[in-house]
């Protein structure tokens, strides 16, 4: 594992984040939740689109926020302490981790000790924590993805996943590697990365120039601005003046 202690959220953990394929997106884009397989189809064509474009522009495409998103971010502060105090332990905020490659990267919200992580949830409605304090299953399930791929990126040997609200007792689940579908995982991504790889080849075969190839340090500008197109037309002029003549 390779750790960056960034802020979570900042332009610096956002520039970590481009271009690479990270644990919260591995359900859906690279492997299946049920069988464990990888996927294929648009969604995952779309998504190595995404990451090979990121690359290109040097600018991350995934800032839009959500009301659940900024209730989850105001909150996770009380969920953290609150699992502190239920467990007496201390816990380090994690930055930005990728594995040893840097191909792949994760954000668990916490370190807990030398071996452990600790995943936060917080939603925006009650009854939906309340199901999953009253049935511990369904919150593993629908995250199993994600904490199964930070536990592959970081190498640690459990994640607390829990979820919080206040008033509510937290409900918390450990999940541990699970073999089989860490070997799977290792697989579908080694897979995806390798397509990948062979996309932004193509890219640059057809002409495109990629941020981290460019010699100007600005890596971002529009595509066309008013200095571009008055250019273009001057040249259209220039040529069309050239055949009249």
């Amino acid at each position: 594992m390779i750790y960056f202690p960034v802020t979570q959220g900042s332009e610096e953990w956002n520039d970590l984040r481009k271009g690479r394929a990270n644990s919260s997106e591995f359900e859906g884009h690279i492997i299946t939740s049920k069988k464990w397989e990888p996927v294929t189809g648009q969604s995952r064509r779309r998504y190595a689109l995404r990451l090979v474009t990121e690359q290109i522009l040097g600018l991350s495409l995934d800032n839009f926020v959500t009301p659940a998103m900024l209730h989850g971010k105001d909150w996770e502060p009380k969920a953290r302490a609150a699992y502190e105090m239920k467990y007496g332990v201390d816990v380090e905020n994690c930055g930005y981790c990728t594995n040893d490659e840097g191909t792949a990267g994760a954000s668990p919200d916490a370190f807990v000790g030398d071996d452990g992580l600790l995943e936060i949830k917080c939603p925006e409605q009650p009854y939906i924590h309340l199901g999953y304090y009253l049935t511990p299953e369904t919150l593993r399930d629908e995250y199993w993805v994600q904490v199964q791929g930070q536990l592959y990126i970081t190498g640690r040997k459990w994640t607390d996943l829990i979820s919080y609200f206040m008033n509510l007792p937290m409900a918390c689940v450990r999940i541990t590697p699970h073999p089989e579908f860490q070997k799977k995982l290792d697989e579908a991504l080694r897979l995806f990365i390798n397509d990948l790889a062979l996309l932004a080849d193509l890219a640059r075969e057809r002409g495109v120039e990629f941020a981290t190839d460019r010699q100007d340090p600005q890596i971002y500008r529009e595509w066309l601005s008013e200095e571009d197109v008055e250019t273009y037309l001057a040249s259209l002029r220039a040529r069309k003046d050239e055949t009249n003549g």
